[in-house]
């Protein structure tokens, strides 16, 4: 192709015609230009085409993470409920001096349980490397954000601290009142005693507080991660 040219140059060089080989000059510089610029605008159809593909990815990525959070949600609000009403069992019974029986043993062991805040963000890990810019709708990026960021990190580091200051109190009490069998059951050593224990009832009354809130907490968290993930839904039929 270069050679054609080449050989047109010449050939309205060696004829004298100066206008015609300038306005040749010129449409090889257009043509020149003009192919430059299909290139350009290719390799940004090419880019924009990748960096669509990886959003896409990534918000596919955060729904699913979203979907075992609200699994594990739901479980937790199960777990937390139970121990609730176990320490509701055991506050009857202290109240009204039922006296202990080994049916209670798993109750007594379950009030001790340290609360953990377990979440799956493995793509919002991913996305914070890759940069936040890459999810082109700001109310979805802002959303994301929002829950993972702030929301998550926030309610981990309340379990967190309030289960690390529990976790000294729940041991000094039990050490006093109780011990384990070989099942991990806890066996009341006293119950009189126990149930005389102003600081061990108030620790059943504010465990049980403790459990509501968590329960509470962690339906907020699914009514807000359901939210999110039907805003991803909405975006990823969008770009079908």
């Amino acid at each position: 192709m270069l050679r054609f040219f080449r050989r047109i140059r010449q050939s309205l060089l060696t004829q004298n015609k100066f206008s015609k080989y300038l306005l040749y000059a010129i449409g090889e510089v257009l043509l020149v230009v003009f192919g430059i610029l299909i290139a350009l605008q290719v390799d940004n159809w090419n880019n924009e085409k990748a960096r669509a593909d990886k959003e896409i990815k990534i918000l596919t990525e955060i729904r699913r993470n979203l979907a075992v959070n609200v699994n594990q949600f739901s479980a937790e609000i199960a777990h937390q409920d139970s121990i609730a009403q176990g320490i509701d069992v055991i506050m009857y019974q202290i109240k009204n001096n039922i006296p202990y029986h080994d049916s209670l043993g798993p109750k007594y062991a379950a009030i001790a349980w340290t609360e953990e805040f377990n979440v799956a963000n493995s793509a919002f890990q991913t996305l914070n490397t890759l940069g936040f810019d890459l999810i082109s709708s700001d109310s979805l990026r802002e959303g994301i954000i929002q829950l993972f960021n702030l929301r998550y990190v926030r309610f981990s580091d309340v379990v967190a601290k309030v289960s690390s200051t529990e976790h000294i109190q729940l041991n000094s009490m039990y050490v006093k009142h109780i011990e384990y069998d070989e099942q991990g059951n806890g066996i009341v050593n006293d119950f009189e005693k126990l149930a005389n224990d102003r600081a061990f009832t108030n620790m059943l009354s504010n465990r049980r507080i403790w459990k509501k809130d968590i329960v509470n907490e962690y339906k907020e968290l699914i009514e807000e991660s359901l939210e999110l993930a039907e805003m991803i839904e909405r975006e990823l039929s969008r770009r079908e």
